[in-house]
């Protein structure tokens, strides 16, 4: 075989050679890839680490918080109704009396806004 023959064979294979080098460096790029996003991983995690517990408290307040306010809505439903009640039986509008028109309207809007 010829020099030239010989140099021939040799390029022929060079751009094969190329292409597999380059596909390693592809790969080898993604592998550098990897600790910055097992870092950003674990940075999220440890944020819901945090975050997770403070939201359960905040469920489990408003959940306590709601049941407040709903037995406090049925006492003053219950109060407005004996109130009313009373006050017909003596010829009074209820709604005069101070502050029976304001529990009317918090309760309700406790009802429509809070307690749905």
């Amino acid at each position: 075989m010829s020099y030239a023959g010989l140099n021939k064979k040799v390029f022929d294979k060079m751009p094969k050679q190329e292409v597999e080098l380059s596909k390693m460096e592809v790969e080898l790029a993604n592998v550098k890839d990897l600790p910055k996003k097992l870092k950003s991983v674990l940075d999220w995690q440890k944020k819901l680490d945090k975050s997770l517990p403070a939201l359960e408290k905040l469920q489990s307040d408003v959940k306590e918080q709601k049941g407040m306010l709903d037995l406090m809505a049925k006492e003053a439903e219950s109060l407005l109704s004996e109130v009313e009640k009373k006050s017909k039986d003596l010829g009074i509008d209820p709604t005069t009396l101070d502050g029976f028109k304001q529990l009317q309207i918090e309760v309700s809007n406790s009802r429509s806004e809070y307690l749905k």
